[in-house]
């Protein structure tokens, strides 16, 4: 209910007149007047004066208070200006019960509304008095917000131990339970009533000592049991009161679980964990790290310049592209460009130097761990062992360009590396070989003597050229040579001749001394011959039909630096 100034008018008339005109005293002088205004005006607390509900005067304390300018800015207006409309009830009802002069109400709060337009909380006596030879009210007020902000956050501390999670225990000096909230009771399912007075120790199930906690720091995780005798990972946070102490004790139960199925999840996996802090120092690893670096984890870098040393030196490192494509150029380890950038990396390290002595083809990860804490975030390291998978991958794709009798590049290797060459300006010369008398072999001995001879031929090409001639299987029993790199007058027939020479030695198979033989087909290459690789095979073909037309053992050289038209290459 809102008063307007009628009514405070009605109020303050009623209380100048009724049982007061015989009674009111309005004596006095002067000089009692000056006086009693100077005591008013340098009183601490706030003074105001109203008659017929308007101001007549505001000590200093009261402009003060209400963050007035100057006492024009109240005097003369009503004091329900000043007043919030929700606290005038009580104003009225406060002054309506004064009678004679010198009664004084009983303390009531009320909210002023100050110029600067913020509230301040205040309590309020009203005193009725005399103020120039006139009935009046004089009001002294005191400042109760400061009193009422601890109130508050008194309550607020109260709701807090009431409604927090966490068990907040406080304790004699001696360690009797004197408070027990309601998350000391879930926790520990042990009501308040059971526990009061009891030693702590008691209420949480195990020893708990408040000053030992304090001499640890304040903070120390424990074991306690509730009342089933579950066991309970806790964390208690101690802090010494006047009278004895307040023990905050975490649950950390379900988090040291969770901790404890994630150690054990990542110690039992095959691939190799290890974390390091932002300057390369070792956090932790998993018992994988050991087996697939064989290593230790004492062995381990320990630092940024021991990890650049030790990673840079024996490990050789290939990443790929968004493409998969792999990228060869890799300048340093990757992990230390995650340090530096935070730059992840996903690609195949080979470790040459473990401890235990083996090469190792790793799978290896790196990245930020907390990527939001920038170049101060930890790095994981992850590795998985793919030498296996990596040695099969090699040996399919070995399998897929070799001849599995004789171990030499197979007719998909030449026809690749034949055009590369040629290409590339490498390919000095072209020579197709062809057994001779092979079928009088099988034949007569069997295709098992065969096989025998052809990987003799095969040895003996390989030894008769240098290391970067190429020799392969064509077919049956046919080789094509190629011959890398420039040679010089007269040394190509004397490869050729070689060649003869090597073949033509017996080779032994089943206790028969095997006479071999090639006929020899030679094309020779040079920088300004324009013909592509198919044309020199099919070139060096012709020249090795030419010679075994002409005779067992020869060598053909073809002088036709043009292709010929025509013609397909044999088998």
């Amino acid at each position: 209910m809102t008063l307007g100034d009628d009514e405070i008018d009605a109020a303050a008339d009623v209380s100048a007149t009724d049982d007061s005109p015989a009674e009111l005293s309005l004596a006095g002088n002067e000089s009692a007047d000056e006086r009693y205004r100077r005591l008013l005006e340098h009183s601490p607390d706030a003074i105001c004066v109203h008659q017929h509900g308007r101001l007549v005067y505001v000590n200093k304390a009261g402009l003060r208070w209400m963050r007035a300018d100057s006492a024009d800015q109240m005097i003369g207006h009503m004091i329900t200006a000043f007043v919030n409309p929700e606290s005038v009830p009580a104003m009225l009802s406060r002054i309506a019960g004064l009678r004679r002069q010198g009664d004084i109400s009983e303390p009531s709060e009320a909210t002023m509304l100050r110029f600067d337009g913020t509230r301040l909380d205040v309590e309020a006596v009203s005193v009725l008095t005399v103020w120039s030879g006139e009935p009046a009210y004089q009001v002294i007020f005191r400042d109760v917000s400061a009193q009422k902000a601890v109130e508050s956050a008194l309550r607020y501390q109260a709701a807090l131990v009431q409604h927090v999670s966490d068990a907040i225990i406080a304790t004699t000096t001696d360690g009797e339970v004197t408070s027990w909230n309601p998350a000391a009771e879930t926790i520990y399912r042990r009501s308040a009533d059971e526990v009061m007075r009891r030693p702590v120790t008691e209420a949480v199930g195990a020893e708990l000592d408040p000053q030992k906690v304090l001499d640890l720091g304040g903070v120390a995780t424990m074991t306690h049991y509730d009342v089933g005798g579950r066991m309970l990972t806790v964390r208690v946070s101690a802090a010494a009161m006047d009278d004895g102490y307040v023990l905050l004790c975490t649950d950390q139960t379900a988090l040291r679980r969770a901790e404890q199925h994630f150690e054990t999840v990542v110690a039992s996996l095959d691939e190799g964990v290890l974390v390091l802090d932002h300057t390369g120092r070792i956090l932790s690893v998993n018992p994988a790290v050991k087996r697939l670096l064989g290593v230790t984890a004492d062995h381990l870098v320990v630092g940024y310049r021991e990890l650049r040393r030790a990673w840079s030196e024996h490990w050789e490192y290939l990443a790929y592209d968004a493409e998969g494509a792999p990228i060869k150029s890799i300048s340093e380890p990757p992990v230390l460009q995650t340090l530096r950038d935070g730059t992840p990396f996903t690609g195949e390290a080979l470790n040459m130097n473990a401890a235990d002595g083996q090469a190792r083809w790793l799978a290896v990860s790196t990245c930020r761990l907390n990527p939001e804490e920038g170049e101060r975030s930890a790095v994981l390291i992850s590795f998985r062992d793919i030498s296996a998978s990596r040695s099969a991958t090699e040996r399919f794709a070995h399998q897929a360009l070799h001849d599995p009798l004789t171990g030499l590049p197979n007719r998909t290797f030449l026809l690749d590396s034949v055009q590369r060459l040629r290409d590339h300006g490498q390919l000095a010369a072209v020579l197709f070989i062809d057994l001779d008398d092979l079928k009088g072999v099988n034949d007569s001995l069997g295709h098992d003597a065969g096989d025998v001879v052809i990987q003799a031929a095969a040895q003996r090409l390989r030894g008769a050229v240098r290391k970067d001639d190429v020799v392969c299987r064509f077919a049956g029993d046919e080789f094509i040579v190629l011959l890398v790199g420039p040679f010089q007058p007269g040394e190509l027939p004397a490869v050729t001749e070689r060649i003869q020479t090597m073949l033509a030695e017996p080779v032994l198979v089943a206790g028969f001394a095997v006479q071999m033989g090639a006929s020899v087909g030679v094309v020779e290459t040079g920088a300004d011959d324009d013909r592509d690789g198919a044309t020199l095979l099919r070139v060096a073909d012709r020249a090795m039909y030419a010679a075994k037309a002409q005779r067992r053992r020869t060598v053909v050289f073809s002088t036709s630096a043009k292709p010929t038209p025509g013609g397909q290459l044999s088998r």
